[in-house]
């Protein structure tokens, strides 16, 4: 009966009150809708502001004319590049790392992971510096120089600093399909044929999607472009903006580039959105070792090679070009100011950022029509560049109403991280959000008393793997942030990978090389460390409840 209390449908309740009602979870809503579309939202108030006081002349730069359109098709042309090499090494990666399932490999494969927030610049560094070697060599052999300049070398380098993200979201895509439909499938059929029509489709939407997201981080990245000398369109928006320093020119000269991130990201989102789900970690997809032919054997191991080698030069080789222990100790002591400021301006944005994350999640897993809203949101705060992000929080800055203190404390660089990257983090939980039981909620709604005594015994230990993962996440993007930090930091103060990208530009040094070494060990460690947070998370829970990655 429709409405009887003991046959209406169970609603998930969080601490004793439904999501609707939650004060708490309305009021992070509203946090993190400022935080995150405060800096756009405001640009467009300054565009409407100076064409109706007469510019309307601004809105040409809109119009992709002349150098600006041939800026637009080559960024254009980059990303495709770079998303369609990556995504086919990450598949190709991930089906060797996909039957790696048992023991110490169950966790290793997710290593390479660790490394996706190492910035670009740094990955540019440690190519840079084989170039020089390869080059040196070929001048001791009496033969010339390979040039290491272009657009060439800025895919190239593009290509293997999202190749982890390639091959970790590849592999997320293959643990979703059921390993009971491959089993059957190969009763009858070839193991290339099996990949070809049911595992490749089955996989498709988390592929293309991870395809998306790779082609959205080329072509809004400037950094790696402009340290090869090869001019792509989102360093004309940062250059604008330091020649005009007006936010409005930056935003009407940032459109063409936002309607082709748009459109990417929603056409991503729209395959993420009906199929994240939490994968099958704990089954093993092949009962018996698939047999592939030669060459599709060889891809799979050269693009395992490649990332291996991804992880062993950015260790291996900006070790050996940062000299001795000596010059490194010294390296780290001068370089201690902005290693403390990075630390806590990501520390401080991790915690901020995850009640906003958390409660996106939660609305973007509701069957109502506010759904759709968040995930328009979402699409549309990941398809927004960098340096646009920046301008939009200097903008809010001279407005008489922003707290002075935001800058003076140095919080700045924080909200530009915060904006950045708490989608990324409601991604995250939302596939935790999705995993959890509405009955287990029901249950302590019913015979828990005390709504803290429900949050700490049930909600907490339940979600306490997403958010341990979301921080991890946040914190790693934030220590690599560089294009909003660098137009948002306060004078006299800068972050880390602020110093190495603006020492990068006087060449490769022995102590560029050991800051970058510096960054990227950090950045392996807090994901390391928060990788075995959750595995002896997970290890205190009862059996039936574990997840085995």
């Amino acid at each position: 009966m429709a409405g009887h209390p003991e046959t209406a449908p169970l609603r998930p309740r969080w601490g004793g009150l439904s999501v609707s009602l939650d004060l708490g979870h309305r009021g992070a809503l509203c946090l993190g809708f400022a935080l995150v579309m405060g800096p756009f939202l405001v640009l467009w108030y300054h565009l409407g502001l100076a064409v109706g006081s007469g510019q309307a002349d601004w809105l040409w730069l809109a119009v992709p004319l002349g150098r600006r359109w041939l800026l637009l098709v080559r960024s254009v042309g980059l990303a495709v590049g770079v998303a369609g090499v990556g995504t086919a090494l990450g598949v190709l990666a991930a089906l060797v790392l996909w039957r790696w399932h048992r023991g110490v490999l169950a966790y290793l494969r997710w290593l390479p992971l660790m490394l996706l927030p190492v910035p670009f610049c740094v990955q540019a560094l440690a190519w840079w510096t084989l170039a020089d070697a390869v080059n040196f060599l070929l001048a001791w052999l009496g033969l010339g120089a390979i040039p290491f300049q272009g657009g060439l070398a800025a895919w190239w380098v593009q290509v293997m600093a999202l190749l982890p993200l390639a091959v970790g979201l590849a592999l997320v895509g293959l643990e979703t399909v059921d390993p009971k439909l491959i089993e059957a499938a190969r009763l009858s059929r070839g193991d290339v044929v099996v990949f070809r029509r049911i595992i490749l489709p089955l996989a498709a939407p988390k592929i293309l999607a991870g395809a998306g997201f790779l082609f959205l981080l080329s072509i809004t990245d400037y950094s790696v472009p402009s340290l090869f000398q090869y001019q792509v369109y989102a360093l004309e928006i940062f250059a604008e903006f330091s020649a005009s320093h007006e936010p409005a020119r930056a935003l009407a000269l940032s459109l063409p580039l936002l309607l082709v991130t748009g459109a990417v990201v929603a056409a991503a989102i729209a395959g993420l959105r009906d199929s994240l789900q939490p994968p099958a970690w704990t089954i093993t997809a092949w009962e018996r070792p698939p047999v592939w032919p030669r060459y599709f054997r060889a891809g799979q191991y050269g693009a395992l090679g490649l990332l291996l080698g991804q992880l062993a030069l950015l260790l291996l080789g900006l070790g050996l070009s940062a000299g001795g222990g000596s010059r490194m100790v010294d390296t780290v002591w001068s370089a201690a100011p902005e290693i403390t400021y990075s630390l806590w301006v990501a520390g401080l944005s991790t915690l901020l950022g995850l009640a906003p994350a958390l409660a996106v999640a939660r609305e973007l897993n509701q069957d109502k029509a506010a759904r759709l809203f968040w995930w328009l949101l979402i699409a549309a705060t990941l398809a927004l560049p960098a340096p646009l992000v920046g301008i939009g929080l200097i903008a809010l800055n001279s407005s008489p109403w922003f707290p002075w203190f935001m800058v003076e404390a140095g919080l700045m660089p924080v909200w530009a991280d915060l904006s950045r990257f708490i989608p990324w983090v409601a991604l995250v939980l939302l596939v935790q959000v999705k995993s959890q039981d509405p009955l287990w909620f029901e249950a302590a709604r019913i015979l828990q008393t005390s709504r803290w005594q429900t949050w700490r015994q049930v909600t907490l230990p339940i979600l306490a793997p997403g958010l341990l993962a979301g921080a991890g996440l946040g914190f790693m993007l934030s220590l690599g942030e560089l294009g909003a930090t660098l137009l948002v930091a306060p004078p006299g103060r800068a972050t880390l990978v602020m110093r190495i990208y603006n020492y990068l530009h006087y060449g490769a040094a022995d102590t560029v090389a050991g800051l970058c070494l510096v960054l990227a060990l950090t950045v392996l460690v807090a994901g390391c460390g928060a990788a075995l947070t959750l595995a002896a998370w997970f290890r205190l829970l009862p059996k039936h409840h574990r997840l085995r990655i």
